[in-house]
């Protein structure tokens, strides 16, 4: 009785599997019920590929240039070099530690001028053959001692003073030559403030051009100078 109990129970498994499939499994107690769900991957499982930052391209820095006096065949614009020519005068050159000396004759200017350091000062000079006629222009980075004796001297000749774009300018119509009364001079200054180059142990600094003119109007060239070294402000 006992197997054939056993034997009905086995029917009825395969006739339950054929006819409900898995629900008639389950019901009878047979494999889980539960159904296997994916598992999402969490936040912590999930690694995220760091982003290769953005190599920047380095900028370079811009090189700052101090000031410094130009050569002679920088000091003026093209304009007035073209201007010089045009007239058959001949550049020299430096003439600081030569015979004709600097861009003044004033003798306390003078002694300013052999007194700055050669690395921060300049006296370019052109000249007429054949002629007593000579232009001297002196540019020269002075500190503020030696700038404040310039503007003294200038201050107390008999100068027409003025302004001109932030710097001041004399004008002096007979300049006392030296030589002779007859050798007639004329004399144009400028002081401007500037930032000191680091050669010099100076808190505060000006640029001084001076143009001595023997026969001529020293004005333009000391001007020229001025404007095409970029020391006059806008």
């Amino acid at each position: 009785m006992a197997l054939r109990l056993s034997a009905l129970a086995s029917l009825s498994l395969v006739a339950a599997v054929a006819l409900g499939g898995c629900s008639a499994v389950d019901s009878l107690g047979i494999g889980s019920g539960d159904e296997v769900e994916d598992v999402a991957p969490t936040s912590t499982d999930v690694v995220e590929e760091a982003a290769s930052p953005e190599i920047e391209a380095a900028e370079p820095e811009p090189t700052t240039s101090e000031l410094a006096p130009p050569t002679c065949e920088d000091l003026f614009s093209p304009s007035q070099v073209a201007a010089l020519v045009d007239q058959e005068r001949v550049s020299i050159g430096d003439t600081s530690e030569g015979v004709v000396g600097y861009g003044t004759t004033q003798s306390d200017l003078v002694s300013v001028l052999s007194a700055t350091r050669a690395d921060v000062r300049i006296s370019c000079t052109w000249y007429l053959p054949a002629s007593e006629s000579v232009s001297v222009t002196s540019m020269a980075i002075l500190g503020s001692d030696a700038a404040t004796t310039v503007a003294g001297v200038l201050t107390s000749l008999e100068s027409n003073r003025s302004t001109l774009s932030g710097a001041t300018l004399w004008d002096i119509e007979q300049a006392a030559s030296g030589e002779s009364p007859d050798f007639i001079a004329t004399e144009s200054h400028l002081l401007v403030d500037a930032p000191c180059p680091s050669s010099l142990a100076e808190e505060s600094c000006s640029v001084w051009i001076t143009t001595n003119y023997t026969f001529g109007d020293a004005s333009p060239l000391t001007r020229d100078a001025a404007t095409h070294l970029g020391l006059l402000g806008g």
